[in-house]
């Protein structure tokens, strides 16, 4: 992959900012990004080698940093005027909207900050190159149903990519550059509803569900719910310790002076889904004589009515309990979305961490964070069993554009991710790799070919298909290129786990880096996919004889400890039980 300006002046440059035109010639043309590809790469097999591409602006993870707390107060600074466009006149609590709005905001914010810091270092870069580029009217409409279609079909949608970027870039368009009037773009997108009784069935029970003090949640079984809800049935016990947004996130809060286009900032308002738009907002909410605590479920991100439901408690001064429901929370540097999300609210239950840096400084990272054993986790307490000699190889998603906007992989790092999957299977030799079941990401708009990428290069490798929780704890080994929800399982259930990825591509927080270091001294974690086959090939023929020895189960216990923790005793209710009456 070709970055930066090292190319030579021609007035038949074409700098494209969306889907890549088909007859395009890497001599002639600068790609904006990796997502002028996306979904297109059959057409252009060596793209990632022979184009030329925009400067990879969060490889810099201080430039991530900045890009975060500018995201973090575009969003805070976007409600007030979200919620006077949606209810004119009507004066409801802060915590109502911030409650109701803030996922959206966050995620047009963080598409808007990277690409206006985008825009901004290919004006720095290629202002004096006589460069051709196609500009989409301000005009275009993107229509959504749901939360989910605005990251699916917004976010990582490479067309919504080039109007953004036109919206971003007219203003400060340099003058050896020519616009080309691009035509209107129209899209609409609702996700599909099952029909029919079943379906109706489901929704009314998800309903009923989600109206319990504490929900079920992932790894959670209904009886476990109620009886966590009954233990929420009292006045709340401590202080308040939600947190407003405008105060901690916003611009002013901040100190920041945002530049962004103000003809850009249409579009909050332009990426409104339908179920944000369709709801009725009440006209006041009486605050509550003595204040409860609820659960929240992680559908609060993709259920528009379940959160105005959320919202209505905030706003009426209730408090909620947010709770951790998979990995990379307290592992990664830096998280976005639930840091303003979640972290903000009167408690947060982890999987065993209690502390993160914010990109906001150390002391904005402090937050109620109640380590608590996860049913999902203790359930699989130890529970590998081999019953195959198969390694399965698991892979995690490769979006082309960065709209999570935290430590992960750049989009410019997923291509040398998915590279690295080819120098370990090659690395593994024929006999491994004859044992190897490759475990793909499932399907996502504007990401990286996965399977389709790695199969037709190493025929013996097959594809792991179905539920993948039953395979993994009958395997003879597991391989992680990341981590994640599986290493936290994998760590919890005693499956021998070899993991490896390139630590500059996915920065960590301060307390998962030095448990890294121990992993490393045993051959658990690899910085490189080259000397983790390696050590494949080196446990190859008794893994578990390698996993159980004392240093790496001490090891194990140790991240158990932080990251994944298991019940003291037979059951993990009792810990909820206590904590959830203390609330």
């Amino acid at each position: 992959m070709t970055e930066g300006p090292a190319m030579a002046h021609s007035s038949k440059l074409t700098l494209v900012l969306g889907p890549m035109p088909a007859h395009a010639r890497p001599s002639a043309v600068l790609a904006a990004g990796p997502w002028c590809f996306a979904g297109l790469e059959d057409f252009f097999p060596r793209w990632e080698e022979e184009f030329t591409f925009a400067p990879d602006i969060l490889a810099d993870r201080a430039e991530e940093d900045k890009c975060i707390r500018e995201a973090e107060a575009l969003a805070a600074d976007a409600i007030p005027a979200l919620a006077q466009r949606l209810a004119p006149g009507t004066a409801l609590p802060p915590a109502y909207w911030e409650m109701l709005l803030a996922p959206h905001a966050v995620t047009v914010a963080k598409l808007l900050v990277q690409h206006w810091h985008l825009a901004k270092a290919m004006v720095r870069d290629w202002a004096d190159l006589p460069l051709q580029v196609e500009l989409l009217p301000a005009d275009c409409a993107f229509r959504f149903g749901e939360d989910a279609d605005v990251v699916l079909h917004g976010s990582l949608n490479p067309r919504v990519s080039h109007w953004v970027l036109s919206l971003l870039l007219r203003p400060i368009l340099p003058q050896a550059w020519t616009a080309v009037e691009g035509a209107r773009v129209e899209e609409r997108w609702q996700s599909p509803k099952p029909a029919g009784l079943k379906a109706r069935l489901k929704d009314f029970l998800r309903s009923r569900m989600l109206a319990l003090p504490f929900p079920v949640m992932k790894g959670m079984t209904a009886r476990q719910a109620l009886a966590f809800s009954s233990a929420l049935r009292h006045p709340s016990r401590t202080p308040d310790q939600s947190r407003s947004l405008a105060g901690r996130f916003s611009s002013q809060a901040q100190g920041l002076v945002l530049d962004i286009p103000k003809e850009a900032l249409a579009v909050f308002d332009a990426f409104l889904p339908a179920s944000i738009r369709g709801l009725r907002h009440p006209r006041k909410l009486s605050p509550m004589a003595r204040p409860r605590v609820r659960a929240a479920s992680i559908l609060l991100y993709e259920d528009a009515r379940y959160r105005q439901e959320l919202a209505r408690w905030r706003g009426r001064g209730g408090r909620l309990l947010c709770v951790q429901h998979g990995g990379n929370y307290g592992q990664m540097r830096r998280i976005c979305a639930m840091e303003m999300v979640e972290y903000t609210q009167h408690a947060f239950a982890t999987w065993g961490w209690t502390a993160y840096d914010s990109a906001l400084g150390a002391a904005s990272g402090q937050g109620n964070f109640l380590p608590l054993p996860h049913p999902q986790l203790a359930r699989q307490r130890d529970s590998w069993r081999r019953t195959s000699d198969d390694m399965i190889f698991v892979g995690t998603e490769m979006p082309t554009v960065a709209y999570q906007l935290d430590s992960h992989p750049t989009p410019a790092q997923f291509i040398q991710y998915r590279e690295d999957k080819q120098w370990f299977l090659e690395a593994l030799g024929p006999e491994v790799r004859r044992h190897t079941l490759y475990r793909p990401y499932f399907k996502v708009p504007g990401t990286l070919e996965d399977a389709e990428w790695i199969i037709p290069r190493f025929p013996q490798v097959r594809l792991c298909q179905g539920p993948l929780g039953p395979q993994i704890l009958g395997c003879r080994l597991l391989c992680l290129d990341h981590h994640g929800t599986t290493l936290l399982e994998a760590m919890a259930a005693g499956i021998p786990t070899l993991c490896y990825w390139n630590p500059s591509f996915w920065p960590v927080s301060s307390g998962f880096g030095d448990l890294l270091g121990d992993m490393a001294a045993l051959g658990m974690w690899h910085a490189s996919a080259e000397f983790c086959a390696e050590k494949v090939r080196e446990v190859w023929d008794d893994p578990a004889a390698w996993w159980n020895s004392a240093p790496v189960q001490a090891v194990r216990r140790r991240f158990l400890a932080h990251f994944a923790l298991l019940p003291e005793g037979p059951s993990e209710d009792k810990a909820w039980l206590d904590c959830l009456r203390g609330l």
